[in-house]
């Protein structure tokens, strides 16, 4: 019974993970519905980060070059990377349900954190298998890393769209760009001021 529950458990993981690359509203739809516990959100969030933290770190030996002032900075400090990247999980699901309610919107924080996590979940998915294509084949990898990176573009404007009851992800979209490109450079100055830069670390 509990191999059979977990078996079952496996291919609606499956299926949603199919659907946020093919229909992202309608998984979306799901994950809401689901609404998981806030403790379950927030140790989603730990683990996905520290995935990606992993990930990075073995994309930079795979490559053999020297890293981006991102990476350097992850692997400088791993537990500084990571607590920066969940503060900004944190911050964009903040700012989505902020701005989303301004416009109209009828999502909550809970909502758009969720959603973030999982987005960031699928793209752990895709870094391994962007990974394993530096390794074998890697032209392919950097093709990977494009793709990705408008994917995610296009889900989150449609979780959005989902989680707030908008009805067109396009105009979204343009607000999940600009919003991005603040939240980072909001990033980059706070840790400027810090002293947490790749110079600062070295």
């Amino acid at each position: 019974m509990g191999t059979m529950g977990h078996a079952s458990d496996m291919d609606t993981w499956f299926e949603l993970l199919i659907a946020s690359f093919a229909r992202p509203r309608e998984a979306a739809r799901r994950l809401l519905a689901a609404a998981p516990a806030q403790s379950d959100v927030i140790a989603a969030a730990v683990a996905v980060t520290a995935c990606g933290v992993v990930l990075s770190f073995l994309a930079v030996l795979a490559s053999g070059g020297p890293a981006d002032p991102v990476s350097a900075l992850i692997l400088g400090n791993p537990i500084l990377g990571a607590t920066a990247q969940l503060i900004f999980a944190f911050a964009i699901a903040g700012v989505t349900a902020y701005i989303g309610r301004s416009f109209g919107g009828t999502g909550d924080f809970w909502g758009a954190l969720t959603l973030v996590v999982w987005l960031n979940a699928v793209l752990v998915v895709l870094q391994t298998i962007q990974l394993v294509a530096l390794v074998f084949a890697p032209p392919f990898a950097g093709l990977l890393a494009a793709a990705g990176l408008f994917w995610a573009l296009w889900a989150f404007a449609n979780f959005i769209t989902e989680l707030h009851g908008f009805q067109n992800p396009l105009f979204v979209m343009g607000g999940v760009i600009l919003s991005a490109i603040a939240l980072f450079f909001l990033l980059a100055m706070a840790l400027s001021m810090m002293g947490l830069t790749p110079q600062g670390l070295s």
